[in-house]
């Protein structure tokens, strides 16, 4: 596991100087490039083995960045997970392959079609490009109304559970049902089956730990594809997408070599956006070959010595003396996200003076070199929350900021617009 310890102060100086020359005083979400290329090789030594390699827009909702990972991987394939996004993406990256990463409801569904129907001019045809995720008969059968109504083909792809647990198919009667009602259906066609198992690197070594639990994942995905071949045939399931793999997981996965079959021959497709910047929920023991690749970097307002609490001047100065208090501290530009502090080393939020999202207090370590207006960082916990609080990210390389890459469109992604008024907004857009 990677510790903040190992990116040096200088490293962070020289972002901070960067961040200063670029004009940037504020918060501000950095992507290192030279990191983040340097991760995207680590995936693709995987993905060049024989998969195929699918991008989780959640998880980086830039387009320009979307768009940076699709030129460099030669893949045009995109996993979305909420419809403003679907609706951004398809309007933005027209010839994207789109295959859904939760089950939506099917009223969701239909808003999609109906926002697709208005666009004035658009090469993106949902019946070759999309696919909808399914978890259920009764869901596929939803969906399956709804084609009919619609007068269309729609794709689908089933969600099984391979040990996380969280709903989807299991190999039983259920799905086998719904693999017959896929079978020659003129309104649905399987284009696949999605195995989730971001438990896999998470298991204990008292129970077997990531080896048992990748096995385990396989062989539950390995049974499905069985049903599915004993009732469309080898042919037809010779043309699905096997889609599997997480952030965490990616490493696991391997194709035939030297004549030695893999557990994971049969997968097609190998899904993966967090681990390019290996946010602090990454730090697994799968991806200790990766760096961290995006921060927030806060100015300093204010430097504080021996902090008080408001009104209790003497309970302070106790505080202090039994270190319940810290001798020096800062207020920083903002605050409250989700993420952990890694420059200047050893701080820590304050606990006695809790979180604020306006000027939040950080305990700092004595002796350090920070100064009024210098930059506090941060790594942050996860990537599909928090990059979306900030307008642009700062791209760094070499010294500089050398783009800013703006988020997905902010009345996008955050509108409570009813379909209609989605739809006119659309329109005004294009």
């Amino acid at each position: 596991m990677i510790k903040t310890t190992t990116l040096s102060a200088e490293y962070f100086h020289r972002i901070s100087q960067a961040l200063k020359d670029a004009g940037a005083f504020r918060p501000t979400l950095v992507i290192d490039k030279a990191h983040f290329d340097e991760n995207l090789k680590h995936l693709m030594d995987v993905i060049q083995q024989g998969f195929d390699y699918r991008i989780v827009a959640k998880s980086l909702p830039s387009i320009p960045l979307l768009e940076y990972i699709m030129e460099r991987s030669g893949s045009n394939r995109l996993m979305s997970f909420h419809l403003p996004f679907l609706f951004h993406v398809v309007k933005h990256l027209p010839h994207a392959d789109i295959l859904l990463g939760k089950p939506m409801p099917v009223a969701a569904a239909q808003q999609f079609y109906n926002w697709h129907s208005t666009l004035s001019s658009s090469s993106f045809k949902p019946a070759e490009q999309l696919h909808w995720l399914v978890d259920s008969l009764e869901r596929l059968q939803q969906y399956q109304d709804l084609a009919k109504n619609l007068g269309c083909v729609i794709n689908v792809n089933l969600e099984i559970n391979v040990g996380l647990n969280r709903g989807g198919f299991i190999n039983d009667d259920e799905f086998r049902q719904s693999i017959l009602l896929l079978n020659n259906n003129p309104h649905l066609k399987l284009t696949g089956l999605m195995g989730y198992e971001a438990h896999v690197s998470k298991m204990p070594k008292l129970i077997g730990g990531s080896k048992k639990a990748f096995s385990v994942a396989m062989n539950l995905y390995q049974q499905c594809i069985n049903t599915i071949k004993e009732v469309m045939g080898s042919e037809a399931a010779a043309k699905l997408i096997f889609n599997a793999g997480g952030s965490s997981t990616y490493p696991l996965y391997a194709k035939n070599k030297d004549g030695n079959k893999s557990q994971s021959d049969f997968i097609t497709e190998v899904a993966t956006a967090s681990a390019l910047v290996k946010p602090t929920d990454f730090d697994a023991h799968t991806l200790t070959h990766h760096k961290p690749a995006c921060f927030i970097a806060a100015p300093v307002l204010k430097l504080v010595n021996k902090p008080e609490i408001p009104m209790l001047k003497g309970l302070s100065q106790f505080l202090l003396t039994i270190g319940l208090l810290p001798k020096q501290a800062c207020f920083i530009y903002g605050g409250n996200w989700l993420a952990t502090p890694c420059f200047p080393a050893d701080s820590k939020r304050s606990s006695i003076f809790g979180h604020s999202s306006n000027q939040e207090m950080y305990e700092l370590k004595e002796g350090h070199s920070l100064k009024v207006d210098d930059y506090f960082f941060f790594r942050p916990t996860q990537s599909e929350a928090v990059f979306l609080q900030f307008g642009e990210i700062a791209v760094y390389e070499e010294g500089s900021i050398v783009d800013w890459w703006p988020i997905f469109d902010d009345k996008a992604v955050h509108s409570k617009h009813s379909d209609s008024e989605q739809i006119n907004i659309e329109k005004e857009r294009t």
